[in-house]
């Protein structure tokens, strides 16, 4: 029980910061990630201000853009290893390379989702899913060094007669 209540929230948040500190070596080493971060705050931010210059209340705008920021933030950072550490415990899952393999996968595909991309990536775009899938990896495997060896607990051992 102490493991539920001390260990796994403990591990999903360092996961997390470490998920963080991945995109922000990702956006170091990819102009487009770097592009997609900087620019598109960089961007929004100007629309709002001319939303404000021109007379306009930008205040839904920005709430709007804000709360879907946020929704990808929690789709690329915290979802995926939330549900893989969840999934592991559940069923036992103590694989490093499953662990991290999955957690990247949901990184990459779950933003694809909440945008519903319907047609096929450009190259821009598919070296972003790829820096998602790799930021996923991380955080997953960060998960599993602190607490994912252990998932589901300690096995019972049979008793052989």
């Amino acid at each position: 029980m102490l493991r539920w209540l001390l260990l796994i929230p403990f591990a999903l948040l360092f996961a997390i910061l470490a998920g963080m500190v991945a995109l922000l070596v990702a956006s170091v080493a990819s102009p487009d990630i770097a592009l997609l971060i900087g620019g598109g705050f960089e961007r929004l931010l100007a629309a709002l201000f001319a939303q404000a210059e021109s007379g306009f209340d930008p205040g839904p705008t920005a709430e709007a853009a804000f709360t879907l920021l946020g929704r990808l933030g929690f789709a690329i950072m915290v979802a995926p290893v939330v549900i893989m550490a969840v999934a592991s415990e559940l069923f036992r899952i103590r694989s490093g390379l499953i662990q991290s393999g999955l957690t990247g996968l949901l990184a990459a595909l779950l933003p694809l989702a909440m945008l519903r991309l319907a047609r096929t990536p450009s190259a821009a775009e598919i070296q972003i899913i790829s820096a998602l899938f790799l930021v996923g990896a991380a955080t997953g495997f960060v998960y599993w060094l602190i607490a994912g060896r252990g998932a589901g607990g300690e096995r019972v051992a049979q008793q052989q007669g």
